[in-house]
Parts: structure tokens; sequence; C-alpha cells
């Protein structure tokens, strides 16, 4: 296995010794894992100690199985959630062969009480590590008492009777479900790109639009959405479209355009979060550009009305 110092991200290794950590995917950073996070920063602040994630570059399912469930966010905007919680430092691990036949008590003595000379460790309620998962809290907290670590557990967290989970948000984004995500979540659903060039052909109806490379992310269903974009620091509304564009004979190939109302300029290359605030229509195929172009109009009005209930 590679140093773990190799994956701290912004500062030597030596700087986070003695914290108080946590260990987990996160996919999406939902409210049970915001459960996980506040008290993995409540414990550090309260001892003083640096708050830490350590989490993993792919999806663990991805080796152990060969098969895992599409990320709901890339792994730079799940590390910039992460950062947003509050946490000091995250810990990236490559998690490859080497990695999934460490035994618990390997990783334990080497990552956790080695490479981090940890006080502290916080567990989800189905956290555990190790080959073949045997690291559960109870093994860890048997661990944590020889290594010198003591081990604490969070319960699940449940909305609407069920437990929540990346699951049932991965289930509502694909109805279009954005209120049941936004529930889940904490806060709206948003993506992360990269502006890539497209056809241009948004430029040519008087539409211009960023076209966003969401580096394999879980996007909302197809459809029409009224967004918020983060551009040079600022929030721009926006309408998003994602989909096939039938109206042009794209089927087969899934874009995610974004069209800023009250914002103009060159975008490429530049990384842009969009906030998915309000799901419009679905997406339809028009006899021709002027049935489009027509159709905007009426989706820009009612873009507008959702986001001037936004508080300001």
């Amino acid at each position: 296995m590679e140093r773990i110092e190799d994956y701290v991200l912004g500062a030597p290794l030596s700087r986070w010794h003695g914290g108080v950590a946590t260990i987990g995917v996160f996919d999406g950073v939902h409210l049970g894992h915001r459960a996980i996070l506040d008290r993995t920063l409540s414990w550090a602040r309260t001892e003083r100690r640096p708050a830490l994630v350590i989490t993993f570059g792919v999806h663990p399912d991805l080796i152990v199985h060969g098969q895992a469930p599409v990320p709901l966010q890339s792994l730079t905007q799940r590390l910039a959630e992460i950062e947003r919680a509050g946490i000091d430092a995250t810990l990236v691990l490559p998690f490859d062969a080497s990695v999934r036949e460490l035994p618990a008590e390997s990783f334990a003595e080497r990552i956790l009480a080695g490479s981090l000379a940890l006080r502290g460790l916080v567990l989800g309620h189905d956290t555990a590590v190790g080959k073949d998962r045997r690291g559960d809290a109870t093994l860890l907290d048997q661990l944590g008492a020889r290594l010198g670590f003591e081990v604490k557990s969070v319960g699940q967290i449940s909305i609407d009777g069920e437990v929540v989970s990346s699951t049932r948000v991965r289930d509502a984004l694909g109805r279009g479900d954005l209120e049941t995500a936004s529930r889940l979540l904490g806060r709206a659903p948003s993506l992360l790109g990269r502006v890539v060039r497209g056809d241009g052909r948004g430029k040519t109806i008087g539409v211009p639009t960023a076209n966003l490379d969401i580096e394999h992310a879980c996007p909302p269903a197809n459809g029409v959405y009224a967004v918020l974009a983060l551009v040079a620091g600022e929030r721009r509304r926006g309408l998003c479209n994602i989909g096939q564009r039938p109206t042009f004979g794209g089927a087969g190939v899934r874009t995610i355009e974004v069209h800023l109302l009250d914002w103009s300029g060159d975008l490429y290359g530049q990384q842009l979060e969009v906030v998915f605030l309000a799901r419009l229509r679905e997406e339809r195929q028009f006899s021709g550009p002027s049935e489009l172009v027509a159709q905007i109009e009426v989706d820009r009005r009612a873009a507008e009305a959702v986001l001037r209930r936004l508080p300001s």
C-alpha cells in the first residue's frame, strides 16, 4: 500500500497527529453523514484536537465486487462538502487490491494508530474496515483500547420513517424528485463540473449554454431545472437542461447544459457548481428551433418566479 502521507490534502501528515477522525465514502454528504461529521468535529473541538476524515478515491465496492453505484458527487465536490462541514483535513486512500486485503488489525495499527496517532475515532452505524469488513465497531473498540484511541458510534438518521442513505438520494434524483433529495441531503442537490466545449448550437438560437462535464457523478433525471450557478464566487440565476436534446437528433448522448439568465462571458475550462432548485418540466422534442426558443422563454419566466422566492 502506498504511504498515506501521499493522500493528505493541504498539509504534512505530522500536523494532524493526535486528532479525532471518522472513516467512510460519504457519497453525497447527506444528513446521515453530516451527523457523523458533526460528532467528529464537536469531539475534536472539545479536546482541542484536529478533526479528520479518512475517505477513498473510489468506492470500495468497485474493487471488492467489480461494480459500484454511480457516485452522487465527484471526488472534488465530495471533498468540498466535507470541508464546508468544518473538517480540518481529509485523507484520501487509494482503495485498491492491497487495501482490500489489509486486515482490520493492520489497518488500525498502521494507519489509525501509526500514521495518524489518533486519539478518537467516530464510526457510522454500518462502518467497517479491513479485509472482509471485519473491523466493525466492536473490533475497533477493542483495538483502540490497546492502541491508544477511543471509539464512539453514531446511530442511524431517519426521515419519513426510513434511514437516510445515498441510495435513497440517488433514487430521488433519478425520479427528478428534488424535494425528497433536498430533505435527505439537508440542502439543495448540486453538481460540480468543468465547462467543456459543445457544438455551439445554443448560440445560434440566441440561448448560449455552458456544457458541463460532471466527472461521472449522478445528475437528476432528464428535464429542465431552475438553478443557481456559482460563477467567479457569485451566485447567478439560470436554467439547466439535462437530456439528449431530441429536437436536434441527440438521442443517446446525455448532456448537461446551463443557460445563465443574468451573466454572459466565456466559461470554458472553468469549474461550475450548479444548485438545482426546482424541476420545471420534462425534456421533450419540439418541431424545430423556433418552437424550442418559445418554450425556453416560458421556462425562463418559470425559473425567475422560483428564483424570486429565494432569500436575498
